[in-house]
């Protein structure tokens, strides 16, 4: 079945669950789910929105383990993130409430990735500050996640079912995406939300064809900048429709050729939109982005100054994947005693299975000096198929299998094929 066969079933199912879902006391699940977030922030991330005490201390971590039906071209995706075995995250987040208007927050996130003879270890930062005016008008400043897309304000591990985060929101939206900057938010009416952010930019020069503009975060650089808006409309409590882009000026760099020298000027554009629909049990995303990258030829000649090996990056590519998931333990186990511990809770259990069908193209449009040139390419069909085991709603086993279908021309395929993957992911 094709990708857009997914897409038509997907729209119809959320449709029909629309019309057909009115249940007061499937609005109230939803709602205490959705009170324990703070806009444009995770779970763990709200602790101190949500906190008795001026201050709080919570977090979440993630150990994730990869297996392959084919051996990864190392040498080709040249990111351990493309082609890694074992996956250790750990994030802690510190706040503290100075008034009920003026809350400081903080994160500090490890990620260790092996595949087993390689290994690469990151160290993440987060830090900023919210002055809550009114529902309308809210300021944030300092080192932020921008509002774009879906997975970028849920990315913590209970938040998705899959293990990894899907493609899409992996590489064309590089999740997770923190940038300098200052943001406002707030209601535009009850049920219409806005984010705006404006933030350093990317630096093109650690562009990689395999990944798109993801290696280009955190430049940190005044000289590149972007401005991100989102809009998010609730018209009901388990129905979100939202729409968010990335509008940026990359940090410019200069490159030699025969011995004249030149300067980058490229701009980013990224567009994203998402359905969201959570009726009791179900769980219905659909998520589509698009984007644009201006200057390739230039990015090409930086990348091979500076690495020796020129990046081809695509001057249009796209994306989207639909998912549907649903708790079967809410039919299996209706009746439970509520018995809990520190690991799990019978009240809090689920096992939802799920099924995500995603495509993605990293390439869409090349420039016609690139067009022939050696690139590593995305062009992917992916089908994933997983279930979760949800032992309380701070603890969560995860495994899923993706068929993937690489689509790539011939000239420009490496090898790929499926992969299984499982994980734990917790919260604190």
């Amino acid at each position: 079945m094709k990708l857009n066969n997914y897409i038509y079933i997907g729209l119809l199912l959320i449709l029909m669950s629309t019309i057909q879902t009115s249940a007061n006391a499937q609005i109230d699940s939803v709602q205490s789910e959705v009170q324990k977030q703070y806009p444009g922030l995770g779970k763990a991330a709200s602790g101190i929105f949500f906190s008795e005490k001026p201050w709080s201390v919570s977090g979440f971590g993630e150990i994730n383990g990869v297996g392959y039906n084919y051996t990864p071209p190392k040498a080709e995706l040249g990111d351990v993130e493309l082609y890694y075995t074992s996956l250790y995250r750990l994030a802690s987040f510190f706040g503290y409430r100075f008034t009920d208007k003026f809350i400081f927050n903080s994160e500090i996130q490890v990620e260790y990735l092996t595949d087993g003879s390689e290994s690469h270890t990151e160290l993440n930062f987060e830090l900023f500050f919210d002055y809550r005016f009114n529902k309308a008008f809210n300021l944030r400043t300092g080192f932020q996640p921008i509002s774009i897309g879906y997975i970028n304000s849920n990315d913590e591990p209970l938040l998705f079912y899959s293990v990894n985060r899907p493609e899409v929101e992996r590489i064309i939206i590089p999740t997770t995406w923190i940038e300098l900057g200052v943001g406002a938010y707030g209601q535009i009416s009850p049920k219409l939300n806005y984010f705006v952010n404006f933030v350093t930019g990317l630096d093109g020069k650690d562009f990689t064809s395999a990944t798109w503009v993801r290696s280009g975060r955190d430049a940190f650089d005044f000289r590149s900048y972007g401005l991100s808006p989102q809009l998010i409309y609730t018209p009901r409590a388990d129905l979100d429709l939202s729409v968010s882009g990335y509008f940026g000026i990359n940090k410019p760099n200069s490159y030699n050729i025969d011995d004249n020298s030149f300067e980058t000027n490229s701009r980013l554009s990224i567009y994203s939109g998402y359905v969201r629909y959570t009726p009791k049990n179900f769980r219905f995303l659909m998520v589509g982005t698009y984007g644009r990258l201006t200057d390739t030829e230039g990015i090409y000649q930086l990348t091979k100054d500076v690495d020796g090996k020129g990046q081809v990056l695509g001057e249009q590519v796209y994306g989207g994947y639909f998912e549907a998931g649903v708790d079967i333990l809410h039919w299996l186990w209706p009746q439970r005693k509520d018995c809990h511990n520190k690991l799990y809770s019978t009240k809090e259990m689920k096992l939802p299975l799920f099924i995500r069908a995603e495509h993605l193209n990293t390439h869409g449009k090349v420039s016609e000096v690139l067009s022939k040139y050696d690139r590593v390419q995305s062009y992917l069909n992916i089908l994933a198929l997983g279930i979760n085991f949800n032992m309380s709603e701070h603890l969560v086993l995860k495994m899923n299998y993706q068929l993937r279908k690489d689509l790539t021309p011939q000239e420009f395929s490496i090898e790929s094929g499926n992969i299984f993957e499982f994980g734990l992911g917790f919260e604190f």
